[in-house]
């Protein structure tokens, strides 16, 4: 019995969730020259809007950075790539450089444009508006997930 209750203890899946909590502000076109930690939790193939849209950390996230990959330009919600969220301070726009498959989302005032930028999270089958609920949930037509 104890053997069984271990097993059952190790072989859970661990899971971090993304939390509803949209950036305030964002830099498009941009990418950190450096960082002074390393990522927190990196996401692939989510739609920047997802990057914009929830944290992904538990704790304070400061920013995230996300990258293009353009393999996925055709689909519905595009653009997708991944999304490397942080917990350290942000980097100021005297640390960045110019790079068109970037974009910063900023947990603070620190980006160029205010607000998320990207616009809706969008089902990938029908394009549809919605939101994700703490669980990963898409909740169509939504804009007010928890």
């Amino acid at each position: 019995m104890k053997f069984t209750t271990f097993f059952a203890l190790v072989a859970a899946p661990v899971m971090v969730m993304a939390t509803v909590d949209p950036c305030t502000s964002n830099t498009k076109g941009y990418k950190p020259e450096s960082l002074n930690c390393s990522a927190s939790k990196v996401s692939t193939a989510i739609q920047a809007a997802e990057c914009s849209h929830n944290t992904r950390v538990s704790g304070t996230q400061t920013f995230a950075v996300f990258e293009t990959d353009h393999q996925y330009d055709d689909d519905t919600g595009a653009p997708y790539g991944t999304c490397s969220a942080y917990t350290c301070t942000a980097p100021t726009s005297d640390e960045l450089e110019e790079s068109s498959d970037y974009w910063i989302f900023y947990w603070s005032d620190e980006g160029e444009d205010s607000g998320v930028g990207t616009g809706c999270i969008k089902d990938p089958q029908t394009g549809e508006c919605g939101c994700e609920d703490s669980d990963g949930t898409f909740i169509a037509g939504s804009d007010s997930c928890t």
